[in-house]
């Protein structure tokens, strides 16, 4: 089993960083690794519509879009945290339009039954300096959209707004979330449950 996080932030090893490495910790046997956005080159969607997805999800701009899209198929469940800056990161929103755009030109051309994401289990995160409910909402929000879009299946959570988890790191400095205690339990339990959907849907 391989579980995947994904940190949307541009802000290298800042707190949605530090979140999954302390919730992926000692995991073994499972495998686990975790892709910085910010250090990847991902350009915007251009909107290539002769081209887009001749082949199912293929797209031509040649950057490092395609390494965390083949990293995303490879794994069991995926972890998205992204930050709340004044909305999505710049660079995590790009990556999000590409994929997108694949799904509904795949569809467009291709039919159903092509998307490589379809039935993986995922889990939301949200990180901010104060967990407000609103903030959290926006983002998580956003998230659900884009992982239903393309078929996966966000877990739940017994607190509100329960289509994920709003991760409070108390300040923004990089490095504030690791005093979080108890948003770090929370987190490492979510985990758990995130597991036990990849073994449901392994069957």
């Amino acid at each position: 089993m391989k579980i995947l996080g994904i940190s949307g932030s541009n802000r290298k090893e800042g707190n949605s960083y530090l979140f999954l490495r302390e919730v992926l910790r000692e995991l073994a046997p499972i495998e686990t690794e975790i892709i910085q956005v910010a250090e990847l080159n991902i350009k915007p969607c251009e909107l290539c519509i002769d081209s887009c997805s001749l082949e199912p999800f293929k797209c031509l701009i040649d950057d490092d879009f395609k390494i965390l899209f083949e990293k995303m198929k490879a794994a069991d469940g995926v972890i998205f945290a992204c930050p709340f800056y004044f909305y999505v990161p710049a660079k995590f929103q790009a990556f999000l339009e590409r994929i997108s755009c694949l799904d509904y030109f795949t569809l467009e051309r291709h039919g159903e039954n092509k998307n490589p994401l379809a039935g993986k289990p995922c889990l939301l995160v949200a990180v901010s300096a104060s967990g407000a409910s609103f903030n959290a909402f926006q983002i998580l929000h956003h998230l659900q959209e884009f992982t239903l879009m393309l078929k996966m299946k966000p877990i739940t959570t017994d607190d509100w707004p329960y289509i994920g988890f709003s991760a409070k790191s108390g300040k923004m400095e990089r490095g504030a979330i690791l005093k979080e205690k108890e948003v770090i339990e929370k987190g490492r339990k979510l985990v758990k449950q995130l597991i036990k959907e990849i073994e449901s849907a392994r069957g």
